[in-house]
């Protein structure tokens, strides 16, 4: 006979977390909830959400059947229509922000603690877009084609904390709101002792000054055309002509024509072949405003970074290597958008293009701690190969029982046997060719 304790479904922690923030609570702040819900209740709202996370079908109908399994009755499609205007929208806004507060809040241990131990936490910050339909051209603007008709793409800001495996900040923009105007956002975060590694398009002095005055530290590549100088603030740098001389830097100047920011540069030469490579896309740029100078070309073949982590705390090459682990959010972008549905955005108003990414975000929010994480400390007391979150993702895409699995409390089918296949079908390859993730991280220790 299945105990209980065996039988527990994935869907508890989706079931007790959202209880935790108290939906019923935000439900009525919002004014979702008016008056006691007969058949929609807020916690079934957002489970039948979920559902449809794992499917390809983001349609009332659809959404209607997910809520009335998880209720247990029968909706109508045009019951959830109703429920799908302005005011599911706050709601849903402040349980993600519920949520988010309450994974800053978490007492869990780094995965990594003794590759991070310099820093009390790792920040990535970079943004996805997603393309809508035309009609939503006025709410979400995106970018204008030869025939300079607007088209409509949204912009999801991102900060992922990659010591802890979970999101700390979400924020859903127009296209047209820029990398470089989201800069800012990350003050609102990162504290003293934090390490922020974010891409060039983020690269705003002003604001890594500010990161400095809080004390703590930042890693970018370097934005070309930004003027340099010795750490005097006063003496030019001629770049190129110093790497020409050297082949390679690491020394301390101050950025900026008018912000002379001090920062620690760190230039490392690239393979040839990862140069051309580089060369190559630069020149096949459509943009001619943007078409590189001689000297950009060259400047090419090296990777160029600014930091203000110490040469004590790290090396040149331990910098290039942490950089490399920004890449970890591109993965993680990739998941949501393969394996979650983020791209499956329904057709019609404002609030239920919003409904559908703030549910979806608060999914994602919830499975990457309360899923991920503890499975893959759970695999780690095996001492097996490391589960790989993509991997973990593409699981409940490609096996549909898994839907049900995950929200229901099936009797048959044990939560150890689940995660017996998970835990077998989800690590990372042994490959001898290059680097996983986790491998990546064990490098810099």
């Amino acid at each position: 006979m299945v105990s209980q304790k065996q039988a527990e479904p994935l869907a508890v922690p989706f079931k007790e977390k959202l209880q935790t923030l108290g939906v019923d609570v935000l439900a009525k702040q919002s004014g979702f909830v008016k008056r006691k819900p007969r058949k929609i209740l807020p916690l079934n709202f957002l489970l039948g959400f979920f559902k449809m996370v794992l499917t390809e079908s983001s349609s009332c109908k659809a959404l209607a059947v997910s809520i009335g399994l998880a209720a247990c009755c029968c909706l109508s499609r045009q019951a959830v229509h109703k429920r799908l205007q302005s005011p599911v929208v706050a709601f849903l806004e402040l349980v993600l922000s519920a949520c988010l507060a309450a994974e800053i809040k978490r007492p869990d241990k780094a995965l990594y603690p003794n590759i991070f131990k310099a820093f009390n936490a790792v920040y990535l910050q970079d943004s996805t877009t997603v393309t809508l339909s035309k009609e939503l051209a006025k709410y979400f603007p995106g970018s204008r084609n030869g025939t300079k008709k607007q088209s409509a793409s949204v912009r999801i800001q991102t900060v992922f904390n990659l010591a802890k495996e979970n999101c700390a900040y979400f924020k859903l923009t127009a296209y047209t709101h820029n990398d470089q105007r989201a800069s800012r956002m990350i003050l609102d975060i990162a504290q003293k002792g934090d390490l922020v590694i974010r891409d060039l398009g983020y690269l705003v002095l002003g604001v890594v000054k500010q990161l400095q005055d809080k004390g703590a530290y930042f890693l970018s590549r370097l934005k070309y055309g930004i003027a340099l100088y010795e750490a005097d603030g006063e003496t030019p740098l001629n770049l190129l002509k110093e790497l020409k001389k050297y082949g390679r830097l690491d020394r301390q100047i101050c950025a900026g024509k008018k912000e002379k920011v001090p920062a620690r540069l760190v230039v490392i030469p690239l393979p040839p072949q990862v140069a051309a490579e580089r060369r190559r896309k630069a020149k096949a740029n459509r943009d001619r405003r943007c078409l590189p100078s001689k000297e950009h070309l060259a400047l090419l073949g090296w990777e160029i970074f600014i930091t203000n982590i110490e040469a004590q705390l790290l090396t040149a090459e331990h910098i290039a290597k942490l950089y490399e682990l920004r890449w970890r959010i591109e993965t993680v972008f990739k998941s949501w958008k393969s394996h979650f549905h983020l791209t499956h955005v329904p057709q019609g108003s404002e609030s239920r293009v919003k409904s559908y990414f703030y549910a979806m975000l608060i999914f994602i929010t919830i499975f990457q701690t309360h899923i991920y994480v503890r499975l893959y400390r759970e695999n780690q007391q095996r001492n097996a190969r490391q589960l790989s979150f993509l991997k973990l993702t593409g699981f409940f895409k490609e096996q549909v029982w898994a839907v049900i699995l995950f929200f229901e409390n099936p009797r048959s089918i044990t939560r150890e046997e689940i995660e017996a296949q998970i835990f077998y079908h989800c690590r990372y390859d042994a490959r001898a060719d290059r680097q996983n993730h986790v491998q990546k991280i064990e490098a810099l220790g």
